[in-house]
């Protein structure tokens, strides 16, 4: 096997150099296997490795464009499933003691199209328990570890994807994202990462935490290589109640690699003081604003007027307890001695609450709704700092405001995606995050492109060699 560099190409690179012979999907696997094999021990992100089923894939993808006939740009990419994310004949844990003995028997709607791509497919990795934290201190399978710093949270709940991906372990990887838990472990891992407008992406085969909030997207290290994910991913779902029939057609949501913002108008999202953010994210998002007018955009500003940033993300908080109640009831009366106290005690919560309590929730949300909308005007995005604060110690406090930004889109039902903003002082990632309008997941990630050209981060974990 050549050696391989996995940094020095995103995986739109890397599908180049297949398409031109230059490597193989044989050589990409055998290098993500050897990654993990070198560092796994360490960050502890896989919980089902299919390294001979990931083989067999990547020699029939090579045999497939020896013949002239690849299934498209990514087939032979190498891959990784959050492990709520149905992936056949493979446990379907979601991170949970109490579904250890459950394997799936098909793969996930997300798998299947995947599969259609020629992706090959390396397995598994660890979350949050049952998706709900953001943390990934998981009592099933230990705690992830963030590659940048050996002591700290990669974040959650899709923490073992955003590892995988800066560790690379994999040349992307889904996630799930419920109020934020896509594009905070981007952030923290240093990664680009989408939650998809609702119902763009089907659910089917996810286990879900909340049906209201839950969206399935990927990670990668570029936002281009987002958009040729989503491309794969993307489309209606007949058989998924939560799957939305989106405007057609849809479009190509490769944003390709734009020189300039000359003609956006960008909500740069002011006033964050008051919701706890960080010196260091609010040096990084200052910089940010000024390389996006820079590029030629009209910054302009934007204050949520009357939003209680904390009161909305516990709005989100309570509806997915209440729903991921229902979600785990059996098992929760039959077997609690295998849930985790915290999140025993969470789903309790949620079940235990009364209506009013439920119904206060939803009007708070939608509220928010138009309150995001009056602030949208004709806006093309918001831009936010991703999370407030970088990742932190897993012997230090959870932050509560670290869903805060995150939260907004989900409980709007518009697409986001962060993009690296590159290093704290400390040497931490920082996300920077669009906020879009709905379906418009191609504009936002022709924005985060054009800001990632300009800046070219090298967000490469220096803890690893």
């Amino acid at each position: 096997m050549p050696d391989i560099d996995l940094f020095a190409h995103d995986l739109t690179e890397w599908s180049a150099a297949l398409a031109a012979n230059d490597v193989t999907a044989a050589d990409l696997t055998e290098a993500c296997l050897a990654r993990i094999a070198r560092h796994d021990s360490a960050l502890k992100v896989m919980t089902t490795l299919t390294a001979e089923p990931a083989r067999q894939a990547a020699a029939e993808s090579d045999r497939r464009r020896h013949a002239g006939q690849p299934l498209g740009p990514l087939d032979g990419i190498p891959v990784a499933l959050k492990d709520n994310i149905d992936l056949a004949d493979t446990p379907a844990t979601a991170g949970m003691a109490s579904r250890a003995h459950l394997v799936s028997a098909v793969d996930a709607v997300v798998t299947a199209r995947l599969r259609a791509a020629g992706v090959v497919i390396l397995g598994k990795v660890n979350m949050h328990e049952a998706a709900l934290g953001a943390t990934n201190d998981n009592p099933l399978y230990g705690r992830t570890y963030n590659p940048h710093r050996s002591t700290h949270t990669p974040g959650g709940s899709s923490g073992g994807s955003g590892a995988a991906v800066a560790a690379g372990f994999c040349l992307a990887a889904l996630g799930t994202d419920t109020l934020g838990s896509i594009r905070i472990p981007a952030a923290y891992c240093g990664v680009a990462g989408i939650k998809p407008t609702r119902g763009l992406v089907s659910p089917r085969g996810v286990v879900p935490l909340s049906w209201t909030f839950d969206h399935v997207g990927p990670l990668a290290p570029s936002t281009r290589d987002l958009g040729l994910l989503l491309n794969a991913l993307a489309g209606f779902d007949p058989d998924c109640a939560e799957s939305v029939a989106a405007p057609q057609p849809l479009p190509n949501y490769d944003p390709g690699d734009p020189k300039t913002l000359a003609g956006v108008r960008l909500g740069r999202l002011d006033g964050l003081e008051g919701a706890g953010i960080a010196s260091d994210v609010a040096g990084a998002f200052r910089q940010a604003s000024e390389v996006l007018a820079g590029l030629g955009a009209e910054m302009v500003s934007v204050r949520l007027d009357g939003h209680d940033y904390s009161r909305l993300r516990r709005a989100g908080l309570i509806i997915s307890e209440v729903e991921g109640a229902v979600v785990h009831a059996d098992d929760l009366a039959t077997r609690p001695e295998q849930f985790s106290d915290q999140f025993r005690a969470m789903l309790t919560y949620g079940a235990s609450l009364p209506a009013t309590r439920v119904v206060q929730a939803q009007r708070d949300i939608a509220a928010a709704q138009v309150r995001v909308r009056k602030a949208f005007g004709d806006l093309d995005a918001l831009v936010m700092p991703t999370a407030l604060q970088t990742a932190f110690d897993f012997a230090a406090a959870v932050p509560d405001n670290q869903a805060d930004l995150t939260a907004i889109a989900n409980l709007t039902d518009r697409p986001a995606v962060s993009v690296p903003m590159g290093f704290s002082p400390e040497g931490l990632p920082m996300g920077l995050q669009f906020l879009g309008r709905p379906f418009g997941e191609d504009a936002i990630l022709r924005y985060a492109r054009t800001y990632e050209l300009a800046v070219g981060h090298d967000m490469r974990p220096k803890a690893l060699d």
